[in-house]
């Protein structure tokens, strides 16, 4: 059974990749409309949106809806990103349509009151709180805002509390309504299912569905910068950050193998060189974030405060070093290997694969076979690689970082 790109009468997308060895599937709507859309003075109704959907829908109320999905043994969830919002559910194969069902409701038919809505903007504040008291979440959100300075993408995705206050219900239905267009969702399975079944509850909930003209979220436009935070801690938590390929690069593979070398695992330069050599950190990793249009190769560590000068200036020279040399042969296959091994891990977890074909489809229309993108990987050159680091140095370099005064000097080393 091969994966099937299907195209509902009105254009929704529906991306099939069974797997009938199983006994459950994962499946879930991808909507693209995020943090990225808003407005600034109603930043946050993307995610009070998704936390709203689960205060009741279609014919049950708050806990109808929960009982319905657990009495079939399925859970379900939403997750809000800055391009994306995704609802999801992992069930028994028989009961796909059931869960995809539900999530319609949550799209077409949300219980919105005035009532719940208040008391939901109390839970996201709560959930803001969370996050700024945990230092290491806390600084990728100032990182992101020194990035992308005046832009949505700059703009805390759980938005704070004056432009909450501006949301009302009626905000979030013409939020909704402004953004639900066929060529936007993509409803994508993975798993055990019975096709003609899930196809047509996908054809019967959402072909009445129509176009409309949506605006275009405004370029990203990164900067470089820096931005300290004074707090009472143990640790000084840095982030740095430099440019990568957006998401529809083909540089992407060879941008992905740069982290793995220079930060992805245990093996990698920055975990040998900080960590095990000279033991200056805890943790310290790289990571690869991809937008439509931008990217960035960011490093995390978290390390004692009269340590961080030493970790800012030990990371830049092993990025340095890959700009000029690229990475060893044996480097090179090492982090191919871990790439591969992966890909192959997530071809047999099905909520990974729905949300990889989701995500193809979003960005390149087609569902791509894994053998392509092993071999794009496989063909990956060391020059390629250091091509990656140099283009990386070329850019603005963006820090953050939070923790005693001792540590937060450290970001006066970084060049411009």
């Amino acid at each position: 059974m091969t994966p099937e790109l299907i195209r509902l009468s009105n254009g929704v997308r529906v991306a099939l990749d069974p797997m009938p060895a199983l006994a459950t599937a994962a499946l879930g709507v991808w909507q693209r409309v995020g943090a990225r859309w808003e407005p600034a003075e109603i930043n946050g109704v993307a995610h009070l949106f998704e936390h709203m959907a689960f205060k009741g829908a279609g014919p049950r109320d708050a806990r109808q809806f929960a009982e319905a999905i657990e009495n079939v043994g399925g859970v379900i969830n939403a997750a809000t990103g800055y391009e994306r919002t995704a609802y999801y559910a992992r069930v028994v194969a028989e009961q796909a349509p059931f869960a995809l069902e539900l999530i319609a409701d949550i799209l077409f038919a949300p219980h919105w009151s005035p009532d719940d809505l208040e008391k939901e903007k109390g839970v996201v504040a709560q959930e803001r709180g969370e996050a700024y008291d945990v230092p290491d979440d806390r600084v990728f959100e100032l990182h992101q805002s020194t990035l992308y300075p005046n832009q949505p993408l700059g703009r805390p995705i759980l938005g704070d509390e004056a432009t909450l206050a501006n949301i009302r219900v009626d905000t979030l239905r013409a939020f909704h309504d402004a953004h639900m267009s066929p060529e936007r969702v993509v409803i994508a399975i993975a798993g055990a299912y019975d096709r003609e079944a899930f196809l047509d509850a996908a054809e019967r909930r959402f072909a009445h569905v129509t176009s409309i003209i949506a605006q275009a979220p405004a370029p990203a436009h990164a900067y470089g910068g820096r931005i300290a935070e004074l707090r009472k801690l143990e640790q000084a938590h840095l982030v740095l950050s430099w440019p990568a390929p957006p998401a529809v690069s083909e540089d992407l593979y060879a941008a992905r193998l740069l982290s793995d070398v220079f930060g992805g695992g245990m093996s990698s330069r920055l975990f040998q060189e900080v960590r095990e050599t000279r033991g200056l950190v805890y943790a310290i990793d790289s990571s690869l974030d991809a937008l439509e249009d931008d990217g960035r190769l960011s490093v995390y560590a978290g390390c004692a405060p009269k340590n961080a000068r030493a970790v800012v200036a030990i990371v830049r020279e092993q990025l340095a070093l890959l700009a000029e040399r690229g990475p060893a042969g044996e480097e090179l296959a090492r982090a191919k290997a871990v790439a591969r091994a992966q890909m192959l891990m997530g071809l047999e977890a099905p909520s990974a694969r729905a949300e990889a074909r989701a995500s193809q489809v979003l960005l390149r229309d087609r569902l791509i076979p894994f053998d392509e993108v092993r071999a794009k990987l496989e063909a990956v050159t060391a020059d390629d690689v250091r091509r990656m680091a140099r283009r990386a140095l070329e850019g603005p370099v963006a820090a953050a970082a939070i923790g005693p005064k001792a540590g937060l000097g450290a970001l006066g080393a970084i060049p411009s």
